[in-house]
């Protein structure tokens, strides 16, 4: 399981100091060009189609237009890199009546018919393939979404519209997801609690990403981990009951390690910067830990069978 950074064209380059980052990257006009000003490309890479930001809009862009800034961003990638293609989908996000969810699931059905059919005609290399997103607002309709894109010739999949329902609910559909399309090709789109973290950890879905380090520091939000934990600076608007940071605690971040009195200056935004870095830092070690947990339990179960063999 991985876990990708969500990345725009005003935040940290998380690729500079973690090499190995896996990376998601919307396709809007502003982030054409982005990846040139990487030092280090990435090798994982998911290339969104952008549709939380488009739905905002007044006017949504034509597919091939979404479609053509993904391959701008491609080009800039290193030709080893392994590429998901997000076809161009419609978030249930206030879609409140069951005609208007019904109405979204149809129009996001299409579009990926539509985009399947764009993508196989460029014939790009075999280390990008595209990804299929499953919208739904309950267990039947994410799986009458799965099973059509499953026949419209998809291999990996992403959730969505997940954002501002309880995590319980969250977990109940990214399992039933799960279920259908095979964990292992499935990609949970903005869901980062930690008690959905472990879920899906046990699960086994493919990777998940976040935005939530960069978020966060611009909220004026600190994280440490072991245990995971969240700190507000002095100048954040928070409720005065809630956990202030005055002087940094130990951490071997990059930043940290250079100088920890960096992440608390509220301001200008290159600061907000070297605090997202960190924040992504102890999100990743998190996860990581969870990673680790699981596996050390894993091993745990095996032993104790061999053991009750003998």
């Amino acid at each position: 399981m991985e876990f990708y950074i969500g990345w725009s064209h005003s935040d940290a380059i998380f690729c500079d100091y973690f090499p190995q980052c896996p990376v998601l990257i919307s396709a809007i006009p502003d982030n054409r060009g982005g990846v040139k000003r990487y030092k280090n490309k990435p090798s994982k890479l998911i290339l969104d189609c952008g549709s939380v930001f488009y739905v905002k809009q007044k006017v949504r862009p034509p597919l091939k237009d979404v479609f053509d800034i993904q391959l701008s961003l491609l080009e800039d990638c290193e030709k080893e890199a392994i590429v998901r293609m997000v076809h161009f989908d419609e978030p249930l996000l206030n879609k409140f009546s069951l005609s208007e969810r019904y109405m979204a699931i149809e129009r996001t059905l299409f579009n990926a018919y539509e985009y399947f059919n764009i993508f196989h005609k460029c014939n790009l290399p075999k280390s990008v393939q595209p990804m299929g997103v499953i919208q739904g607002y309950d267990q039947a309709s994410i799986e009458f979404s799965a099973y059509e894109l499953i026949k419209m010739g998809y291999t990996k999949f992403g959730i969505g519209s997940l954002l501002f329902k309880h995590q319980t609910q969250q977990i109940e559909m990214i399992r039933r997801a799960a279920d259908v399309v095979g964990p292992s090709n499935l990609h949970v789109f903005g869901v980062t609690g930690i008690p959905q973290l472990s879920a899906m950890v046990d699960i086994g879905v493919s990777s998940f990403d976040s935005t939530r380090p960069t978020m966060a520091a611009a909220f004026f939000q600190v994280f440490y981990s072991r245990p995971f934990r969240t700190f507000f600076l002095s100048e954040s608007r928070a409720k005065p009951t809630s956990p202030r940071l005055e002087n940094p605690l130990h951490c071997e971040c990059p930043v940290c390690e250079n100088d920890a009195r960096q992440i608390l200056v509220p301001s200008p935004r290159e600061y907000m910067k070297l605090r997202s870095i960190h924040n992504y830092y102890h999100l990743l070690r998190t996860f990581n830990d969870i990673l680790e947990n699981k596996k050390r339990r894993s091993e745990h179960v095996v032993s104790n069978v061999l053991r009750t063999g003998n």
